[in-house]
């Protein structure tokens, strides 16, 4: 080994170790020679020299001198990108394996690989957790997702999960032609059973489906799908239970004007705060201000909140938190304003007072004479809403047009029959006044007081003025009533409206009472403008004249009635029970009983005021009102009364009741967890299933009560008394089971413990893994036999697997550990590979752990190839040489033959990868002298020294020039070009010809100034080497040009001898 003194000659800063890295990089870098071509002549093809002209070697023209190359232009490093790049598609999987699993981990993974050779497979495990992480990588996306439902399949457990999803939601899981299930299924492959609908689920969906009868579907698979299963599902449950529509009836609507707000600002303000923009909440307008009794009966007052559900959750119990608050806070104060005036506290006026005070003005019905008004709101704000209702009040003028002082003689029902007509036409035949409003009375209050407002005092007259105008024209004489079934008035009516617009071209407007009123008056009056001026100014003719027209209106609706004679009512009792079968959903069945014909039927106590005046009886919850046409009628009674029929038929049939007698400690087993037992009994027979409370139980044998048709019934009550025999005959028994060994009797995916619970009919239970212990209870339950048989097949799998597994820990250093896991893992898992072991290992500060387990021949052989990695690794020593760059080329060699001799004089293997990780040079791009050996540490210092000795020879080489002819030049060197001369390989004299790159670096020759008289630089050849052995080649080139002259001589004189 060279002396200290020597590698501090070359620059070398000292041995010492340097940071570990991955395999190094080309030791061997491009010297960027020319190409040299062969020394041969090139023949051109075709030519044919003559034999008698002889060519001119000293010509020019013919054999120009090699001109001097141009000196290399050092190369411009560039990124490669390809024209076509391949894209690799990578994904992960978790899975938490046991022990035997891990054991076989290699040769499973083997068989994944050959099934999918372009997929690379990676496979790392956490000891602490026993989870193993695969990463999966590949050209091709489907074969990598193939790949990766196989390793699924081979190591994740099977499992059994539930999912509970509203009844209502069923078909939509199930997409349209099991469009989703089927997605599911083929993506995961798992297998999904969804129960069927029963009859007593609805067909609709329901308001909220979480709140809706709840239906269990179940998922078997590996964890890994099943999982990703049940998140599809839930996903889909989740799309239509992320809404929800929530109704608020326990709010006194007195507090409804307050949750609105002015204009209903507060309402949209907690829809846009609390729901963030995704709620609606719809407060019922006008329900709070008009106290009308009954009002609850005649309309929904229920508050609506839909939206997000959480959004809604949070807006109802926000609405609930404000009217308890308000309760205690808020005071009321009453007055009185006149009865006229009250018009003038709704609407924006009352808008504006609950805006400016935060009260509400509540005002008594219309039907109430009262003038006492009520303001409610807080205390110290309620004397500012007096002002401003007394302000409000007092601000507009008003007139009010008595109906029946107009016609003092006319009968009371003239000014009813007049308000009536004034409110359905005068709108389309007077002037509307900007801001007046005018009040008609309501039909069922009595008043004939008709009340005008507005602003302006002037315009109130004159609209006021107009209608009194159109009312005294209307005299008794120009009004008549008809009296007609109301079934008839659509008759009357016409489609749309064809007959009622004839009988306005005769002059008459018919008013038609709203429908399901029960009034069955029709009105007519003579108001048209141009048919009170075609009368007679004479009260007699006048009279005479509007009796004509209003008797021929008339004739026509009587003649409409006679049409219409055919009505009759039927009214038929059939229990309320049934009823829900001849409504149907929605009212499905019953719309479809009604048809089109002019036909009301009325179910249970009658709403309608229609069925109550044409009961026959007084109605009752199981009576049904039958109304129309004979053949009408006539139909409808035959589909109730078979409707009615079949639902009783149906209800006897599947009344048969059976009874079970079991022990009260079974019950709970036959019940199953949650009710599944019983469920799936319910939904496979369509049975009803009852079973005693606990505390009837207690005092002796069950009785379990099953009804429905007698078939299904007896045929529950079959499984579920073998169910109870199968009880009767179970036991459970505690097996120890060391928790070391609960990873091979459960199997990869549970698929050994579920053959044993298959195979022998019996439940294992392991504890949980906080409980186990050396010597877990592992718990089997089943029939004596089975139990038996199933315990004694665990305890030989037990005793196999103590023979044929094997374990070892080996303890490796810190610096080992790189060069056993190899670049992103490959050494270690091809460890695993081939000698079949699990290895798993766990980094610590001091070094690694490494644990071994699987056939005692299978660790030994991993433990043997561990141990030469880490001999290798411990012995490993790295130095750093400082090397000028100038002699790196002659270090290596071509083709890297030097550097290969060198390291097996070093006693270096006879291995080009070896020795690309024993030896780097810098990169050709790299303008660094450093050189790098990693090697054990007898080969490295034996490399060093010859380096340094080969090194130290480079710094004592001498450069010489000689003038040789170019034409000389291809003789100097090896043929082929290759360099190597006698004069290279056996005295290490190397010559460099002017076109070369390594002919600027050599420097100028030691003997320039003897070159001086040459006449082409292009002539000047270079030889380096020892200063001992360079005269010697210099001799011997001397020697090869004085031949050359004298060669040149003899022919030049042959050549005259043959010319003379």
């Amino acid at each position: 080994m060279a002396s200290d003194g020597a590698r501090e000659q070359f620059a070398r800063p000292g041995v010492g170790p340097i940071t570990e890295g991955g395999p190094m990089a080309d030791p061997f870098p491009s010297l960027h020679f020319p190409e040299i071509h062969s020394n041969g002549p090139t023949r051109t093809r075709g030519s044919n020299p003559r034999p008698s002209a002889r060519p001119d070697m000293e010509s020019q023209d013919a054999f120009p001198s090699l001109g001097a190359g141009a000196s290399a232009k050092p190369p411009a490093w560039v990124s490669h990108v390809p024209v076509i790049q391949r894209v690799m598609h990578q994904t992960s999987l978790q899975l938490r394996l046991e022990e035997d699993q891990l054991a076989k981990l290699s040769q499973l993974l083997q068989r994944v690989q050959a099934n999918y050779p372009h997929v690379k497979i990676e496979a790392s495990t956490t000891r602490k957790t026993n989870v193993t992480t695969f990463i999966l990588r590949g050209t091709n996306e489907e074969s990598v997702q193939a790949a990766k439902k196989e390793l699924t399949a081979l190591f994740a457990r099977r499992v059994t999960l539930s999912v509970w999803i509203p009844a209502s939601l069923r078909a939509y899981v199930i997409g349209a032609g099991g469009k989703n299930i089927k997605a599911i299924t083929e993506e995961t492959g798992v297998r999904i059973q969804i129960p069927p609908r029963t009859s007593s689920e609805p067909m609709y969906e329901a308001q909220d489906p979480l709140l809706d009868q709840q239906v269990e579907v179940v998922i078997d698979g590996d964890e890994v799908n099943a999982l990703q299963a049940q998140a599809r599902i839930e996903a889909l449950v989740a799309e239509r239970t992320s809404k929800l529509t929530q109704r608020i009836t326990d709010i006194d609507p007195t507090y409804y004007p307050f949750i609105a707000g002015a204009r209903n600002a507060h309402a949209l303000r907690l829809a846009e705060t609390l729901g963030n923009g995704e709620a609606n909440v719809h407060v019922p307008p006008r329900s709070a201000l008009l106290a009308r009794e009954g009002a609850a009966r005649d309309r929904d007052l229920a508050i609506v909140v839909n939206g997000d559900r959480e959004a809604v959750q949070s807006i109802v119990s926000t609405i609930h938190q404000d009217v308890a608050r308000w309760k205690s806070q808020f005071r009321t104060l009453s007055m009185n304003i006149p009865k006229r005036q009250h018009s003038l506290l709704v609407g924006d006026n009352a808008a504006d007072i609950l805006e400016a005070t935060g009260c509400v003005i509540e005002l008594p019905s219309v039907q109430d004479p009262s003038d006492s008004v009520l303001i409610r709101g807080p205390q110290q704000q309620l004397p500012h809403a007096l002002t401003a209702a007394l302000d409000k009040a007092s601000a507009v003028s008003i007139q009010n047009l008595a109906l029946d002082s107009l016609h003092p003689d006319a009968d009371p029902r003239h000014a009813k029959h007049l308000a009536h007509w004034l409110a359905m036409r005068a709108p389309t035949r007077m002037a509307r006044a900007q801001g007046v409003q005018v009040y008609y009375p309501r039909a069922n209050t009595g008043s004939h007081l008709v009340e005008v407002v507005g602003p302006d005092a002037q315009h109130v007259a004159h609209v006021a003025s107009e209608l009194e105008q159109l009312a005294r024209a209307i005299e008794p004489s120009l009004i008549r009533t008809v009296d007609l079934d109301p079934l008839a008035h659509g008759m009357v009516i016409g489609k749309k409206g064809q007959n009622l617009k004839s009988y306005e071209a005769r002059g008459v407007d018919v008013l038609i009472p709203p429908e399901n009123s029960g009034q069955s008056e029709i009105v007519l009056v003579l108001g048209r403008p141009e048919s009170l001026q075609n009368l007679p100014v004479s009260r007699p003719e006048r009279e005479q004249g509007a009796e004509a027209v209003l008797d021929s209106v008339a004739s026509d609706l009587r003649q409409i009635a006679t049409t219409a004679a055919d009505m009759r009512t039927e009214q038929l009792e059939i229990p309320a029970q049934f009823h829900k079968a001849i409504v149907g959903p929605d009212g499905t069945v019953l719309n479809a009983i009604i048809g089109d014909d002019p036909l009301m039927i009325n179910v249970g106590a009658a709403r309608d005021a229609r069925a109550k005046n044409y009961a026959l009886r007084p109605l009752t919850d199981d009576s049904i009102l039958v109304r129309g046409t004979q053949d009408a009628v006539q139909r409808a009674l035959a589909q109730l009364q078979q409707i009615a029929h079949d639902a009783e038929q149906d209800q006897i049939v599947h009344s048969h009741v059976e009874e079970l007698p079991v022990p009260s400690q079974f019950v709970p087993h036959l019940i199953g967890r949650g009710g599944s037992g019983i469920a799936k009994l319910r939904e496979e027979l369509g049975v009803k299933i009852d079973v005693p409370e606990a505390d009837e139980r207690r005092s002796g044998p069950a009785t379990i009560r099953i009804t429905g048709r007698k078939e299904c019934a007896e045929e529950a009550r079959t499984r579920l008394a073998t169910q109870a025999k199968r009880l009767a005959d179970e036991q459970t028994v505690m097996m120890a089971v060391p928790a070391s060994m609960y990873g091979a009797v459960i199997g990869p995916g549970g698929k050994y413990v579920t053959r044993l619970q298959d195979k022998y009919d019996v439940r294992i239970h392991f504890p949980p893994e906080r409980q186990a212990s050396e010597d877990g209870q592992v718990s089997l339950r089943g029939s004596k036999k089975g139990v038996a048989e199933a315990k004694a097949e665990i305890a030989e799998l037990i005793e196999y697997e103590r023979q044929n597994s094997y374990t070892e820990t080996i303890r490796v250093s810190r610096k080992a550990v790189p060069k056993l896991l190899g670049r992103n893992g490959a050494t270690i898992n091809q460890l695993r590979l081939d000698t079949g072991a699990q290895i798993d290992l766990e980094r610590k500060e001091a070094g690694a752990s490494l644990r071994l387990r699987g056939t005692r021949a299978a660790v030994e052989a991993a433990r043997e190839r561990i141990e030469e990695i880490v001999a290798q690794a411990d012995s490993e020593a790295v130095y750093t040489l400082q090397i000028p760059s100038r002699f790196h080329g002659n270090l290596i060699g071509s083709g890297g033959q030097h550097l290969k001799q060198l390291i097996l004089r070093a006693g270096g293997p006879d291995d080009p990868k070896a020795h690309a990780q024993y030896v780097r040079f810098p990169r050709g791009n790299e303008p660094s002298d450093s050189v790098t050996i990693r090697a054990p540490k007898e080969i490295a210092d034996n490399i060093a020294q010859e380096l340094e000795a080969e090194t130290k020879k480079l710094a004592d080489r001498v450069v010489y020039g000689v003038a040789v002819p170019p034409s000389l030049h291809r003789q100097l060197i090896a043929k082929g070009g290759t360099r190597q001369s006698d004069w290279q390989t056996q005295q290490n004299v190397s010559l460099v010809l002017p076109n070369w790159r390594e002919y600027k670096e050599l420097g100028e020759p030691v003997n320039a100034e003897a070159l001086q008289d040459t006449d082409t630089k292009s002539s000047i050849v270079k030889v380096t080497g020892p200063v001992e052995n360079v005269p010697k080649v210099m001799e011997d080139i001397a020697k090869l040009l004085a031949q050359d002259q004298a060669r040149k001589q003899r022919s030049n004189t042959a050549r005259i001898d043959q010319d003379a």
